[in-house]
C-alpha cells in the first residue's frame, strides 16, 4: 500500500509540474476566490491560490484583543485572526478545520486539526506569523513523534515565547506540514512555492525567504 501511494504522490507532483506551475492568485480584495470547505464543514475558508498539488485557504480564526491593561480585561474586537494554511494530500496528511496561531499572554498558542490518510510517524508543522500590518513576527516549528494510521484524527495545540513582545500586534498566520515521515520511514519535504504563494497574499510582496536562524522550536504542545 505505501509504495502505491509513493507512486501517486509522484504521479501527482509530476502532473502538478508539467500543467499547473504557475501560481493561480486570487488578489486580497478579490471576490473570485472559491469557497472551501474543511471536513467539519463548520467553518468555510476560501481558497486563494494553488500551486502545484497544493491548496492555499484563508479562513477565519478566533477574535483578536486588545492590549491587556493590568486593572480592567479588554473585550474582544471585530477584527478575527486570519489563520492560512497550505492544504496538500500528497502528504499523506491534511488540516480537518482551520488551523492557526494566536496570541496568548506572553506567547503564542497554536491550534492544528489533522487526519492522517495514511501510516506515519513523524510529522513537523510549521508557521509564519504575522502582525497586523502584514509584517513577518515570528517564525515557528513543532515536530510530533507519532504512530497514525489511515483514518486517524488528532490534534496539536503547541505553544512558543513571545521573544520580540509583539503578540499584541498579531493577526495573521501561514501554517502547512513541512515533513512527514511514513511508517516505512520514507520522508517527504514541503515545495515552499506553496508557502510563497501564502507570503504574497498576506505581505503583497515575493517571498524572498526567512532570516536563518530565526526558526523558534514549540515549548510544549
Amino acid at each position: 500500500m505505501k509504495q502505491a501511494w509513493l507512486e501517486h504522490i509522484a504521479l501527482s507532483r509530476i502532473v502538478a509540474f508539467l500543467g499547473t506551475l504557475t501560481l493561480i492568485a486570487v488578489s486580497p480584495g478579490s471576490a473570485a476566490g472559491q469557497q472551501y470547505y474543511f471536513e467539519s464543514r463548520e467553518e468555510p475558508g476560501v481558497e486563494i491560490g494553488r500551486w502545484g498539488t497544493a491548496i492555499v485557504i484563508e479562513s477565519q480564526g478566533p477574535q483578536l484583543f486588545g492590549r491587556r491593561e493590568f486593572y480592567r480585561p479588554v473585550p474582544p474586537l471585530q477584527l478575527r485572526n486570519r489563520w492560512l494554511v497550505v492544504q496538500d494530500s500528497t502528504f499523506g496528511l491534511v488540516f480537518t478545520e482551520p488551523s492557526g496561531v494566536k496570541p496568548n499572554l506572553g506567547r503564542y498558542d497554536g491550534d492544528v486539526y489533522l487526519r492522517a490518510l495514511v501510516g506515519v510517524t513523524a510529522v513537523e508543522v510549521r508557521a509564519l506569523v504575522f502582525d497586523v500590518w502584514g509584517e513577518l513576527a515570528g517564525y515557528f516549528a513543532v515536530t510530533v513523534l507519532t504512530e497514525r494510521q489511515g483514518g486517524d484524527t488528532w490534534d496539536l495545540h503547541p505553544r512558543w515565547p513571545d521573544e520580540q513582545g509583539r503578540t499584541h500586534e498579531h493577526r495573521t498566520s501561514i501554517i502547512w506540514i513541512n515533513r512527514v515521515m511514513f511508517d516505512d520511514e520514507s520522508i517527504l519535504e514541503a515545495d515552499m512555492g506553496s508557502v510563497a504563494a501564502a507570503w504574497k497574499h498576506v505581505t503583497g510582496s515575493d517571498f524572498e525567504g526567512v532570516p536563518e536562524g530565526s526558526l523558534l522550536r514549540a515549548i510544549g504542545r
